[in-house]
């Protein structure tokens, strides 16, 4: 995504600050590696990621896909995923899940530890997705169920 692609679809999310001058300091703090290094996504990992983890398996509310400015998030058949490489630990998505399906890497359960590799390895498999769509008809029967990983469709 390039630098315009990313101030247009960020502007309504940092629309609180007072001007263009402060969302493109935003931008270039949150993007610095990124922009510094001529887009090198190699270079970019030193950055913390966001993840989803096992309550969002079944569930799949997308309330969070509409937030990210740089579209990292990844749809399977029951299952977002967010791309660690796309990520720019923005923190827009976290509040937005009505499941606290949404992690900061460093915050993640030492039970879903497992959901950064998934993550990863589903993300480089899975589409991107960028507007929300209607939850899955049975949702709601999912929201409170654990130890659903049994159930994750690839």
């Amino acid at each position: 995504m390039n630098c315009v692609s990313f101030c247009n679809k960020t502007v309504e999310a940092f629309s609180g600050l007072r001007s263009v001058q402060s969302y493109l300091e935003l931008s270039i703090a949150i993007l610095g590696p990124h922009l510094a290094d001529g887009g090198n996504r190699q270079n970019r990992r030193n950055l913390m990621t966001y993840v989803v983890v096992e309550s969002c398996i079944r569930c799949k509310l997308t309330d969070c896909v509409e937030v990210c400015p740089v579209d990292c998030f990844h749809e399977g058949p029951n299952f977002l995923v967010i791309d660690p490489e796309e990520c720019i630990d923005c923190s827009l998505c976290e509040p937005e899940c009505p499941v606290n399906a949404i992690y900061a890497e460093e915050d993640l359960p030492e039970d879903q530890q497992e959901f950064l590799t998934l993550n990863t390895e589903l993300s480089a498999l899975w589409p991107v997705i960028t507007e929300m769509k209607d939850a899955p008809a049975d949702a709601d029967q999912w929201r409170e169920v654990a130890g659903k990983l049994q159930y994750l469709e690839r």
